[in-house]
């Protein structure tokens, strides 16, 4: 169910020796207790993974406590997969009885030109065949249950490859924007339903589709101090507006998610046809512009 994949305490080149010999190139490095991507690369080369590493672990005790990481802070190195990405939440009652929610499919900040993993799109409902959903929902349940997981909501992600689905991460809690988007395209209450399986009842999961949910994550193309955001107004307007929230100032430092950075704006659209959603989506990101300025030197010697 799960890629190649070592844990590593430091950037010794014994670390980097041993992900060689057990995973092998190209791999991915990434936090075990952070979410939304952050300080996720990805390394192609013996010299990528060795600065990669160095540069994580100067950071990680950091971005660990500002961003409440779980557990004591550590590093997993896997195997780099290609294939397309998705996630589904699953509620599991006392008894271990399992819930899947229907899947999202995630398009990473990677898949439109970022160096970086960060989740850029989630869509839900997807064009998925209904053996392939069927396939992946007993993938995540097959995970949930390998943990023994109890009354609890669980996040799964996978990636859809050529052969075979696989696990990408599984955390105990609920997915980024899950509940706003189940109950636009579902009518679907998942923070209720979170409770109910935990009291224990079973979870109220609707089957009629409302419509299609788009949820957005937007960085700047590059790192620097914001100096103003354009096409707010030009969002707003859009048929399938849901939400809009700009999380930065004039002035914030932008950083990208692999070095600990979080979102410019969030995004929500919602639209019953789905051609009309992507029409839109095309049209948002037309409209949205994130400018921003190269922070200015210290001059030598200066304080």
């Amino acid at each position: 169910l799960i890629p190649k994949y070592t844990v590593i305490k430091d950037a010794s080149s014994e670390s980097v020796a041993r992900v060689e010999r057990q995973v092998g190139y190209p791999v991915v490095v990434k936090p075990a207790g952070l979410a939304a991507s952050l300080l996720v690369s990805v390394c192609y080369h013996r010299e990528e993974l060795e600065d990669t590493l160095k540069k994580t672990f100067k950071t990680i005790e950091k971005v660990y406590k500002k961003k409440l990481g779980r557990g004591t802070p550590k590093i997993l190195v896997e195997q780099l997969m290609d294939g397309e990405m998705y996630s589904i939440d699953v509620y599991v009652n006392g008894r271990g009885n399992t819930y899947a929610t229907p899947i999202v499919h995630v398009k990473t900040g990677r898949a439109i030109g970022f160096d970086d993993f960060f989740g850029y799109q989630r869509m839900t409902p997807t064009r998925l065949l209904k053996t392939h959903i069927e396939d992946a929902n007993h993938a995540a349940v097959k995970a949930v249950k390998a943990l023994g997981l109890r009354s609890t909501t669980a996040h799964v992600e996978l990636m859809r490859t050529e052969k075979e689905w696989k696990i990408i991460e599984l955390a105990p809690r609920m997915g980024g924007f899950r509940h706003e988007m189940y109950q636009l395209s579902y009518g679907i209450n998942h923070i209720l339903n979170d409770i109910l399986v935990r009291v224990p009842q079973k979870p109220i999961i609707p089957k009629k589709t409302r419509g299609f949910t788009a949820v957005f994550n937007i960085y700047a193309k590059s790192e620097g101090l914001l100096v103003g955001v354009v096409g707010v107004k030009a969002v707003r307007a859009l048929a399938s507006f849901n939400t809009v929230e700009v999380n930065k100032v004039k002035g914030d430092e932008l950083k990208f998610a692999k070095n600990g950075g979080s979102p410019v704006m969030e995004i929500t659209l919602f639209n019953k046809l789905r051609s009309e959603l992507l029409a839109d989506i095309r049209r948002m990101e037309k409209a949205v512009v994130i400018d921003v300025a190269k922070p200015a030197r210290r001059k030598s010697g200066s304080l």
